[in-house]
């Protein structure tokens, strides 16, 4: 109970999920790992990858680290970053060598993480699901600001599907698909989204940095 008390809300759900599951895929809260895997296919035809820098937010166990290179892309870096520990020490053993490094930090509370390690791209998988879009919009405007390239991330999209209309999501929630389109927008003219993939139920934006 203590540990529940100490936890900010929007890890609580990550939290339980991990003391009923442990370290590893089901304590990301995601349904399945085909999902997971077109998430990440999505976002890599939004913005290339291939020998950049890249922040994975949020990286559970570090999956994303095993599908690039299935799919042969090359990284000059790759910053994990996970609030549990329990994560990080999994993603470590699984997938830590050189130019790939894990850390265990919670960027709401200790985001000048992010700035010191300079990525070129920012990715948030899942990540945002059980926080309030304020907080989540944050998160993604100081990650447009610490890259060098931009940042692409996924969220639950309240224009799906009708079949799903009645899904239970708790914890997550859906955010307002269009409103955060125009603020991406108005961020910058550079702008990519999709939600084709999987009915509706989920969409992907990619902001980038204007050319100077």
């Amino acid at each position: 109970m203590s540990k529940q008390r100490h936890t900010p809300a929007y890890l609580h759900p990550y939290s339980e999920a991990m003391d009923h599951f442990g370290p590893g895929f089901e304590a990301t809260l995601w349904q399945n790992r085909g999902s997971q895997s077109l998430r990440f296919d999505v976002a890599m035809s939004m913005v290339d990858f291939s020998n950049v820098r890249l922040a994975d937010l949020g990286c559970g166990p570090g999956d994303l680290v095993g599908h690039l290179r299935g799919s042969g892309v090359e990284l000059a870096g790759y910053l994990g970053i996970d609030a549990q520990s329990e994560m990080i020490a999994l993603a470590k053993s699984n997938h830590e060598c050189d130019g790939v490094e894990f850390l265990a930090v919670d960027l709401v509370a200790d985001p000048g993480i992010l700035k010191q390690w300079s990525p070129d791209v920012c990715f948030f998988s899942g990540t945002l699901n059980t926080m309030s879009p304020r907080m989540a919009w944050k998160l993604v405007m100081l990650a447009f600001e610490s890259s060098r390239v931009g940042v692409v991330f996924n969220f639950l999209s309240d224009r799906p599907h009708d079949r799903f209309s009645k899904k239970d999501l708790k914890p997550a929630r859906r955010f307002n698909t269009a409103k955060w389109l125009d603020r991406s927008m108005r961020v910058s003219s550079r702008v990519a989204f999709r939600q084709d993939y999987l009915d509706g139920h989920d969409a992907t934006i990619a902001i980038l940095k204007e050319s100077s």
